[in-house]
């Protein structure tokens, strides 16, 4: 069983994960900000603290069925797919939202790694989504990436 003070550790991690990439979507205006970011971060945490830690120490013995955290996690990721999806439109021949969806989905992940304590795999991912979300407009500004619709450039995908 996880001691009070790592719970803490790991939903406030979550918390300022969710709300760091949050923040960057908030400021770009995108439709999913810092409370949603938050949220699935959080939640995803807490159901993997629940399903590795909680159900497996309730104490009930269940003849003939073996706990297995890795379901709660699949459903997760099943989940937070369905959630990503509803936030993809089309507008007049352009799709909007995939970055918003792909974004949740693996603030997800990031949330489920926090909740089992992977915390050095958190920090390696939050630097490799930044990198993600920034490098179209990298790319764009340095000449090796054009969008033929955008005249000045700013990259905004979705």
């Amino acid at each position: 069983m996880l001691s009070q003070s790592e719970i803490i550790i790991r939903m406030a991690i979550s918390l300022l994960v969710g709300m760091l990439i949050g923040y960057e979507r908030s400021r770009n205006l995108k439709p999913a900000g810092v409370r949603t970011y938050s949220l699935v971060c959080i939640g995803a945490a807490l159901f993997m603290i629940v399903s590795i830690y909680g159900i497996p120490n309730l104490g009930y013995d269940f003849p003939g069925f073996q706990v297995d955290p890795g379901r709660v996690a699949a459903q997760i990721v099943t989940g937070i797919g369905f959630v990503g999806a509803g936030a993809i439109w089309k507008d007049r021949g352009d799709i909007r939202g995939l970055t918003t969806a792909a974004n949740l989905w693996v603030t997800a992940g990031l949330g489920m790694a926090i909740g089992i304590g992977m915390y050095f795999l958190v920090l390696v991912s939050v630097v490799c989504i930044f990198l993600a979300l920034y490098s179209s407009p990298v790319l764009c500004r340095l000449g090796l990436l054009h969008y033929p619709d955008d005249e000045k450039c700013d990259v905004c995908d979705d």
